[in-house]
């Protein structure tokens, strides 16, 4: 069967060569087109492809993700500047593949035929929305306060940190209050209503080269027994596609799990390890969890959502 040809914008970044190493032996998708800065608009060149992903920043991928979109590219973009739009789908594909569904709303509205863009969400949501996915579809999850430790990696090569944490990443804590809403948000056919709850974030920079750790405490409509919250998460089932982790949710029992050294990698680094489950006097439960911020996080989450939506098209 012969390989979908794709590109990727912005390969030269710590997110880009992430997207190189997953899709080298990709067996459905090929990169034929690698634009650098110069060449960046290049559509001629473009045409080769199918679709692109974007590793773009976002000041840059704010206009040239729409330059391709409006022009019949299919653009999947790890940026931020498009993810809160209403018509634009905000994935994790364990979590909304539905929402894939407001496309053709999309290219409706903007005039694009066969265009679009679909953005995956911050990197540090992916450590605690997956384990908080189940508990919210069963017992609908009304209040969250997170404490996100954020690795190195995650502000690019250039940053450096020892012996430190900072306590402020700008734009951080805003997306880890927002974008939540709308990925488990209800899509009814013709608009998203997002997800009634309150959270309060925290987010900081910890000296840790990669994985973000994210300290949970939530309250839900209907109070969960720990017992039910570990059941919830040891049948939370994955996705049948290449890049998806087998087990999604990994739960340790040892009270000193999961860390960034030993757990970020789990399953390819698409995994995310959970642990410390434990009552909260404020809230119903707390834990914590664990992503890898350049797999899960960001290209790793970027191909599994390119991949959900081919495997969505195939039976359309």
């Amino acid at each position: 069967m012969s390989k979908i040809s794709v590109g990727l914008l912005g390969a030269s970044g710590l997110v880009g060569e992430e997207y190189l190493r997953l899709l080298k032996n990709h067996p459905q998708f090929e990169v034929v087109f690698q634009p650098n800065r110069n060449t960046l608009l290049d559509f001629d060149q473009a045409r080769a492809c199918q679709f692109l992903f974007s590793a773009l920043p976002s000041d840059i991928a704010q206009k040239v993700e729409l330059e391709y979109a409006k022009r019949g590219f299919p653009i999947f973009s790890s940026a931020s500047c498009h993810r809160l739009e209403a018509d634009i789908p905000l994935i994790i594909p364990e979590i909304n593949p539905d929402h894939l569904e407001m496309i053709p709303l999309q290219q409706k509205r903007r005039g694009w035929e066969k265009g679009f863009i679909v953005t995956k969400p911050n990197c540090t949501l992916q450590s605690y929305l997956l384990p908080l996915y189940p508990l919210h579809k069963r017992f609908q999850l009304e209040r969250l306060s997170v404490t996100n430790l954020q690795a190195i990696s995650g502000a690019g090569r250039a940053f450096k940190l020892s012996d430190n944490v900072i306590p402020y990443i700008s734009g951080e804590e805003e997306k880890s209050e927002t974008e939540p809403l709308k990925i488990l948000g209800t899509w009814d056919g013709s608009r998203l209503h997002p997800a009634s709850l309150v959270i309060s974030s925290q987010c900081t920079r910890v000296p840790v080269l990669h994985g973000h750790l994210a300290c949970v405490s939530a309250s839900f409509k209907k109070k969960p027994t720990l017992d039910q919250v570990l059941e919830a998460w040891e049948t939370f089932e994955g996705l049948d596609l290449p890049t998806a982790p087998k087990h999604p949710l990994i739960y340790f029992e040892e009270n000193d799990r999961p860390q960034p050294l030993l757990d970020a990698s789990y399953d390819r680094g698409m995994a995310v390890a959970v642990g410390r489950l434990r009552p909260c006097p404020l809230f119903d439960i707390r834990f914590t969890a664990l992503s890898h911020n350049l797999i899960r996080g960001a290209a790793g989450g970027g191909v599994l959502t390119a991949e959900l939506y081919y495997e969505k098209i195939k039976h359309i």
